[in-house]
């Protein structure tokens, strides 16, 4: 079974270097490693030259971008290169994600006595640095009266059996059955950033199943100081750059998988903006996330660039 990893990576090389040790270190190898060098400025270009030419069970491919495409753009370079290599599996994964030294050889033992056919993903179980479980990975959806939805985390009971279905997979350490992909396609590479995964999990699902197999184990190494809609903040933030991507990218998957929802949804929010009740930074900003993805304007935003916030102190001014 031919297995490439694909791995993106924009400024922490430290993290990288732990990253690629540990697929160095699985105790069964798989074929290729794609390394999606996100146009970093951190030296990790020249670190990816050296360790190039280190000999390793697997081969190397260092694809480095001409500008910063987000993780979505990331992950799909590195898919379409993993498609020309005719892979069975590609396995996604961040920088900061680090695979148990045996994820490899648990994943092939899986494959051996199963029947795989039907899956069109299989995930492993996503551990945070202290060794506790993150379920956030892992997720089911529910949709009431076409307009009510909810979504569910897997549960630590999940986890003690010898597999469990899924709706939504994250790429932290995430098998892609190559059939699936040619039948559904990539990851959207216009979402820039979040919920490309969770787009691509609806779409993967109209192949196969998604799955998660407990005894796979990655772990992501994500230190949260503090979270406001989804973003790693501090408390004078009321509103960030993520906050545009993550509505704007979940408004159109809905717009796409699941239309009564994502019509509530819009119409919901219309209403509200024509009558003024955009009462905060972020209902203003909700609004314009709304309407892009309602006219089906994606690609990185000319102004809700990384970086761009607006603070509480930033007001007061």
């Amino acid at each position: 079974m031919n297995i490439d990893v694909v791995i993106v990576t924009y400024n922490r090389l430290d993290k990288l270097k732990k990253t690629l040790q540990c697929y160095e270190n699985q105790t069964q190898t798989f074929r290729n490693l794609i390394v999606v060098n996100n146009h970093s400025t951190d030296g990790t270009s020249e670190y990816l030259k050296e360790w190039s030419k280190k000999e390793t069970p697997f081969g190397k491919h260092i694809i480095t971008t001409n500008e910063n495409l987000g993780g979505a753009g990331g992950f799909y370079t590195g898919q379409k290169k993993a498609m020309t290599m005719q892979p069975d599996w590609v396995f996604i994964a961040d920088d900061d994600a680090y695979p148990e030294p045996d994820m490899m050889q648990r994943f092939c033992e899986f494959t051996e006595g199963n029947d795989i056919s039907r899956y069109a993903a299989i995930c492993a179980a996503v551990y945070n640095p202290d060794s506790t479980l993150d379920v956030s990975h892992r997720s089911r959806y529910e949709v009431r009266q076409g307009k009510y939805f909810t979504w569910n985390s897997s549960t630590e009971e999940d986890y003690q059996k010898p597999f469990f279905k899924i709706d939504f997979l994250s790429y932290v350490g995430s098998f892609l059955n190559v059939n699936a992909l040619k039948k559904v396609g990539l990851v959207n590479p216009k979402f820039f950033i979040y919920n490309d995964d969770s787009e691509h999990s609806l779409r993967l699902r109209k192949y196969g199943e998604l799955i998660c197999v407990p005894t796979i184990k990655i772990v992501h190494d994500v230190k949260k100081v503090g979270q406001v809609n989804y973003q790693v903040t501090d408390d004078d933030v009321l509103v960030t750059w993520g906050d545009y991507y993550t509505n704007r990218n979940e408004m159109y998957m809905f717009k796409k998988h699941i239309h009564s929802l994502a019509k509530y949804r819009f119409k919901t929010a219309l209403k509200r903006h024509l009558k003024g009740k955009e009462e905060t930074e972020y209902d203003k900003i909700k609004w314009i996330a709304y309407r892009d993805a309602w006219l089906g304007k994606l690609g990185r935003h000319s102004v809700y660039q990384p970086g761009w916030s607006i603070r509480k102190s930033d007001l007061k001014k």
